[in-house]
């Protein structure tokens, strides 16, 4: 039986097909970030308005979007993936994004009485490692920047008032996921 050594120099070209056969597997076309983005800057915005306006008891119920949103995604993804096999890396992404939505909605719905005013920023620490883990494997800096972004707003989030967290929620939305979407979305059509 005849076996092909692997120098160290087909190694790293086998290493980087792997790499760029996922990207291409898993390339972003940005609707996603537009979709989350705006769906979360406006549920924020939408709470923040409500606590404004003192109705503190349903302020929390425009968050009742989130699991529609999630089903949504799955389906976008399930449809966009079809029988299309993944390769690992494209699966690595996948499941960190769904172990990350999980534990945001658990946080959120479960243990906001125990969280309170740590709840946002805890969120958006999550979020932000999301974006980072998708930014680097995506080899995209404005992912990347965005993580960043994200992570800094959540980390001065704990200095804001519980009373002005949404509205940060919903900036940072807009700002770090939305608009980088829109990005992912000019670059994708330049390539198609």
């Amino acid at each position: 039986m005849d076996k092909d050594v692997l120098t160290p120099e087909k190694s790293m070209d086998l290493i980087t097909r792997v790499i760029s056969e996922a990207r291409n597997k898993f390339e972003e076309n940005g609707f996603i970030y537009l979709f989350w983005g705006a769906l979360l800057g406006i549920v924020s915005l939408t709470q923040f308005i409500l606590i404004k306006q003192e109705l503190y008891e349903i302020s929390w119920y425009p968050y009742l979007l989130m699991p529609l949103g999630a089903v949504y995604t799955f389906v976008y993804f399930f449809k966009k993936k079809g029988k299309r096999k993944q390769n690992q890396i494209s699966r690595i992404i996948s499941f960190s994004w769904i172990a990350i939505s999980v534990n945001m909605m658990i946080l959120g719905f479960l243990f906001y009485p125990y969280l309170k005013e740590s709840l946002i920023p805890v969120i958006l620490i999550l979020l932000s490692a999301g974006i980072i883990m998708s930014g680097s494997s995506l080899n995209s800096k404005i992912l990347l920047l965005s993580g960043i972004i994200i992570n800094i707003s959540a980390f001065i989030g704990f200095y804001i008032d519980l009373s002005y967290q949404p509205l940060l929620m919903s900036i940072v939305s807009f700002v770090a996921v939305f608009i980088p979407g829109v990005f992912l979305m000019i670059q994708h059509k330049k390539r198609a």
